[in-house]
């Protein structure tokens, strides 16, 4: 399932790795703080798709963090010199997103979570979608796309699973609901990804 590249998981991990030092020098001592994964990191996490380097992310509980330390500095996969960022623009209450997404959310296994008191969740594939329905811009249509055509899920369950999320959404929900009914037409118009023989 994780489709990351190895430099893009390092550097995601160093990441992790400054979070956890700036708990644990202030004496942080209680149970472990969720990162909850979205953004095109978490898209790139499914489907080996579109490479970004910004962090999209929320945490458990409320985080004071210098984020000009979070810039991490690294070379991607054809070796050219990048950095990694902490989004700090992003917000899971700017786009629809179901009460349970956080429950819902599965751990990045092999990134390092036991020995930090910082634990990298990603949302899962159904919920990355639809959180994408809020600002439809740019590329946003194509994640969802990308993440039905890998089989994450059918078209009937993303339209449910959105449908109970603008339950909770306030504001033109028009808007939101014409975006349903587009990336529902579009899904059922797509050619799933050939599965390779092992």
């Amino acid at each position: 399932m994780n489709h990351a590249t190895p430099e893009l998981a390092a550097a995601l991990s160093t990441m992790l790795d400054r979070i956890d030092a700036t708990l644990r020098e202030n004496s942080y001592r209680g149970e472990p703080i969720i990162m909850y994964l979205a953004g095109g990191l978490a898209v790139n996490y499914y489907c080996g798709t579109r490479v970004t380097t910004d962090v999209d992310a929320s945490f458990s509980r409320r985080m004071a963090l210098d984020y000009n330390d979070l810039i991490v500095d690294f070379s991607d996969a054809a070796g050219m010199p990048t950095q990694l960022y902490f989004d700090t623009t992003y917000s899971p209450t700017l786009g629809p997103m179901h009460e349970d997404y956080e429950s819902d959310s599965q751990e990045w296994v092999g990134i390092g979570n036991e020995r930090r008191v910082i634990q990298l969740r990603v949302l899962s594939p159904l919920d990355l979608a639809v959180s994408k329905l809020g600002r439809f811009e740019g590329n946003d249509r194509g994640d969802i796309l990308d993440l039905a055509r890998h089989g994450y899920f059918t078209v009937d369950e993303f339209r449910q699973r959105a449908e109970a999320a603008a339950s909770y959404f306030v504001g033109n929900l028009r808007r939101l609901q014409t975006t349903i009914d587009i990336v529902c037409k579009d899904i059922e118009g797509l050619k799933p990804v050939p599965v390779s023989d092992p």
